[in-house]
């Protein structure tokens, strides 16, 4: 059986594929990285990313956040990380091939002109502008790691394209939750 491990950009529908399809995990690592002040732990995660005046470093991150990784992904779920430096080279830099059989890692990125889509994206899932100020300052270098790492199947977001979208147009055909109906 084949385990996936998809990274994908911020902002591409890695939540909404959580949402909408079986098996699969949105597996960020912010609570991982991160302790949170109590003043915001309660709120939603996309609420609480970029408050780097409200958290502090887990200096478990990133052993913890790799061997649930592992764990998930022994359980048959499709893993879907954020495509971002520190998350690709925790993973990278981890044998996580030789703990999980039939692996098969997938990074997906935008184009480097669509950076504009992306802010919008975040506006409306309500990021900070903090957030969003820090992604736009590391979008290049983020691209040319995506550039680089020729080691690893990778896929470019179309301009309108959600990550649901990208991986069946890659062949990668995910099973829709079933709704229950109620008579």
């Amino acid at each position: 059986m084949e385990r996936l491990l998809i990274m994908a950009y911020m902002g591409t529908g890695k939540t909404e594929l959580e949402n909408r399809y079986d098996n699969v995990i949105d597996f960020d690592f912010q609570d991982y990285k991160y302790i949170y002040d109590e003043s915001i732990r309660h709120l939603p995660l996309e609420q609480r990313k970029g408050s780097t005046n409200l958290r502090t470093e887990n200096p478990n991150y990133p052993e913890s956040f790799i061997a649930d990784a592992i764990k998930l992904l022994n359980e048959g779920k499709i893993v879907v990380s954020p495509f971002i430096d520190h998350v690709f080279k925790a993973y990278d830099g981890s044998n996580i091939a030789s703990q999980v059989d039939n692996l098969r890692t997938i990074l997906i990125c935008p184009t480097r002109n669509n950076f504009n889509e992306y802010v919008e994206r975040f506006k409306k899932r309500g990021n900070s502008d903090e957030f969003i100020s820090r992604r736009e300052k590391e979008f290049s270098s983020l691209v040319d790691l995506f550039e680089q790492a020729n080691n690893y199947e990778r896929i470019i977001m179309k301009p309108g394209q959600y990550l649901s979208e990208a991986l069946e147009e890659n062949g990668i055909s995910l099973t829709l939750k079933k709704t229950t109906s109620k008579s």
